[in-house]
């Protein structure tokens, strides 16, 4: 230790200055001892990690469903000409709403008149040749009977009745036919419907072989088919959710609003599409003013009318892993545990939980990339 010249010329100075140097060479001295003893001074240990947890909750989930849909008639029919002749005025306008059993298209008649009054005619041939066929027969039965004409007589009497008979018969049916073909000539609505455009006007000449004349679609009521994943059709069935009064069928169209009469569930196609995992679903709109038209693209949209409540936490508590889904939960201790779930369905960022948890358990939502299973946390709810 070196004093300088000046400190030995002020006492005071040099006695301060020896009690800084002193204390602090001891205490130096002191640290080294103790370290050298093995004492190690303790740290202190680190706060719980801090993390958000929610309670499991019981929530009606009211939730709807959209798929792409297509309007389908329920009955078309194209109406065709069964006998060839030239067409009568229309009896209709192209576009119109049309009745079952209304008069459309009337084809020349009168060659079909003709043609019932010859067999009527031809049929009263037949009869009159049958009326003296059974008189003559009955002469000669009475003759046989008597020994004055021979039985051969007979058979031969016998053998024209039964010949009358037939070509009566045959007389009938052509008649029946010559009346059948008159009324082809009149074409009338097989349904009720909305008409189309006529391929053919007055004057036109039609048979069998023309084709089409116009069409007839059935629009009131109208189908509407919609492709489902098998999946949501799978849990509703579970929920009991087909049955047509727990399902709520809208109709959007291409302005954006809703159809004013809601539809009913009527039937599921028996094969599923295996390109897209999708079943064909059928559903039945009233369509009275026939605002909907055939091969419409629409928007279906389902919800249930009385949904159950359900068991639900948010979808960010939600973890997967080789195992399956599980979430991280909290007990009473703050202690974090591992806990596997059944995932029924995520819905607007809920997960509808079928197993594994109990209302007003807690989970984490918040802060899990910070604790693993077994460590104590702080939390703290969401919100607070």
């Amino acid at each position: 230790m070196t004093i300088k010249n000046d400190q030995l010329a002020h006492p005071t100075s040099l006695s301060t200055w020896l009690a800084r140097n002193i204390t602090a060479t001891g205490l130096a001295v002191a640290l080294s001892a103790f370290c050298m003893s093995g004492v190690v001074i303790a740290q202190e240990a680190p706060p719980p990690p801090g993390v958000l947890v929610e309670p499991a909750r019981i929530e009606v989930i009211e939730e709807e469903r959209v798929f792409s849909g297509r309007t389908q008639a329920i009955s078309q029919v194209a109406l065709i000409a069964r006998v060839g002749g030239f067409l009568e005025p229309l009896e209709f306008k192209e576009g119109q709403t049309v009745k079952q059993g209304e008069l459309l298209y009337v084809i020349q008649q009168e060659p079909y008149e003709f043609a019932v009054e010859q067999s009527q005619a031809n049929l009263e041939s037949a009869q009159a040749k049958v009326d003296l066929a059974k008189v003559d027969y009955d002469r000669k039965e009475q003759l046989v009977k008597r020994d004055a004409i021979s039985v051969s007589e007979l058979d031969t009497a016998r053998a024209n009745l039964k010949e009358a008979n037939a070509s009566l018969a045959l007389r009938q049916a052509d008649l029946k036919l010559s009346e059948l073909d008159l009324s082809y000539t009149e074409v009338r609505a097989p349904l009720d419907g909305q008409i189309g455009t006529s391929k053919f006007k007055e004057g036109a000449y039609v048979n069998a072989n023309s084709g089409t004349l116009a069409t007839i679609t059935s629009l009131d009521p109208i189908r509407v088919a919609f492709p489902v994943p098998q999946a949501l059709i799978l849990q509703a069935q579970r929920a009991d959710n087909l049955q047509t009064d727990n399902l709520l069928i809208r109709l959007r169209l291409s302005d954006g609003k809703f159809y004013q009469h809601n539809g009913k569930l009527e039937f599921l196609e028996a094969e599923a599409n295996p390109g897209t995992d999708t079943v064909t679903s059928y559903a039945i709109f009233d369509n009275p003013d026939h605002l909907l038209f055939d091969h419409q693209l629409v928007d279906v949209v389902a919800n249930v009318k009385d949904a159950a409540p359900v068991l639900v936490v948010s979808q960010s508590a939600l973890l997967l892993d080789q195992e399956g889904p599980y979430v991280l939960k909290v007990n009473k201790e703050d202690v974090v545990e591992q806990q596997r779930i059944a995932v029924v369905d995520q819905i607007k960022g809920l997960v509808v939980v079928g197993s594994g948890l109990e209302k007003g358990d807690l989970v984490i939502t918040s802060g899990i990339q910070k604790v693993r299973p077994g460590i104590k946390v702080n939390a703290q709810l969401a919100g607070q």
